[in-house]
């Protein structure tokens, strides 16, 4: 296919190895460049970095590509193509590609490119071309609406901000976890520190990932209902009650809470039920997906919320947000994570932010030793401010850990 001069240009700074430059790594995200290559080592199918604006998808591919050239892939067997790069609006990448002897493929932010699940899809299924594709996205809603044409062709990585192990690791430095607490897991805002960092990070996803893709007129409700979260860390809440303060219908507030939810600005956890419908309308607990974020709404605020919302990012990280829940006692008694596990068994975890023993021994709730629908419950975890220990209360074993050991345990 014949390139417009700007095209021609555009690609090949977009692919500096091409001509033997190298690009800016970064630091390596090694739990990702690993989970990477053994997926591109081993499975036959399109690969998804799905992540926030500036999570560091981009920089993630780039040092994957630069690990493929050391193990000794020819660098004009790999293209990587930026499509939120304007200078390729009108660019059939989907031409490109086959007209060309690619091994390996990367497309960045895939959702701005038109038809791209069906081209993708045409492009897996020609038998020709066996290349390794993958594609990031900051948009889960473009994203997800489109994949259907991939059923069974495609495997997803969430990219989520720096837990507290990678944190250090870009720091280099073994910084007291309340840093971490503060600024949260944005690369460059640890690195760089700006202070206006996360409020024109948080306009491009509200005014971009949001309003653009659902139509909403009034971004300033979206930045209200963050705001009004923000303080709600760790309490159940409901989205009657934020109507109410905002003045909306009770459906709007709910689209813009999932609205935020797609654009991975926060979470929604249930409760545990075997019910459905419980779990459905039952009150909602909501956190951020990143601490940062969370003190730019509410300021570097009620440490005991914060540390709820960091407790809940490294169990979400480690058994997958859809096995995180809450449990509410029917006299209003509270069990503030249930992780799901497999084989109906489950792990109880409290956070109590606090450095005496007897207090947080008293703090905790009846029902946190009883018995859940009959599962079997594994472990029960009690998040502190720097206690570890392990002890028994009403003949049942509870394990004491430090927030700052919780959060570094890679398990």
């Amino acid at each position: 296919m014949k390139l417009t001069e700007s095209q021609d240009k555009t690609i090949k700074l977009l692919n500096p190895w091409w001509d033997g430059y190298s690009v800016e790594l970064g630091v390596e995200r090694v739990n990702y460049l690993s989970r990477i290559s053994d997926f591109l080592s081993k499975k036959n199918e399109i690969l998804f970095l799905l992540g926030s604006r500036r999570v560091g998808k981009t920089r993630i591919i780039f040092q994957t590509i630069h690990k493929l050239i050391t193990e000794g892939v020819a660098t004009n067997k790999i293209l990587f193509l930026s499509l939120d790069n304007t200078n390729l609006d009108k660019f059939n990448w989907y031409e490109y590609i086959i007209e060309s002897s690619f091994d390996y493929v990367f497309l960045d932010e895939i959702q701005y490119s038109q038809k791209w699940a069906q081209n993708l899809k045409s492009l897996f299924d020609l038998p020709s071309k066996k290349m390794k594709i993958v594609c990031s996205g900051s948009s889960s809603k473009l994203i997800e609406d489109d994949k259907a044409f991939l059923t069974g062709r495609n495997t997803n990585i969430s990219v989520t901000p720096l837990d507290f192990n990678e944190f250090l690791t870009f720091t280099n430095s073994n910084q007291d976890v309340k840093d971490y607490l503060f600024y949260g897991g944005y690369p460059e805002y640890i690195l760089e520190k700006e202070p206006n960092y996360l409020n024109d990070l948080v306009r491009d996803i509200i005014e971009k990932d949001i309003a653009k893709v659902h139509k909403v007129k009034n971004t300033q409700y979206l930045f209200d209902i963050c705001q009004l979260l923000s303080k709600q860390i760790g309490f159940r809440g409901s989205s009657n009650k934020i109507a109410n303060v905002l003045k909306l219908d009770n459906k709007t507030v709910e689209n813009y809470i999932q609205y935020l939810k797609e654009a991975r600005l926060v979470e929604v956890i249930y409760q545990y039920s075997d019910s459905l419908n419980k779990r459905l309308y039952s009150p909602k607990k909501y956190y951020f997906n990143d601490l940062g974020m969370r003190n730019r709404f509410a300021g570097f605020s009620d440490k005991g919320s914060l540390v709820e919302n960091a407790v809940y990012l490294k169990l979400a990280k480690t058994y997958g947000s859809e096995n995180i829940f809450y449990l509410n006692g029917v006299r209003g008694d509270e069990v503030d994570f249930i992780v799901k596990l497999d084989n109906e068994k489950i792990i109880l975890v409290e956070s109590k932010y606090n450095n005496s023993q007897t207090a947080i021994e008293n703090s905790l709730s009846k029902l946190f030793f009883k018995g859940v629908h009959d599962r079997e419950i594994i472990k029960r975890i009690v998040v502190t401010n720097g206690i570890d220990t392990v002890l028994q209360k009403n003949n049942i074993k509870l394990d004491l850990v430090s927030l700052n050991k919780f959060l570094r345990n890679t398990k």
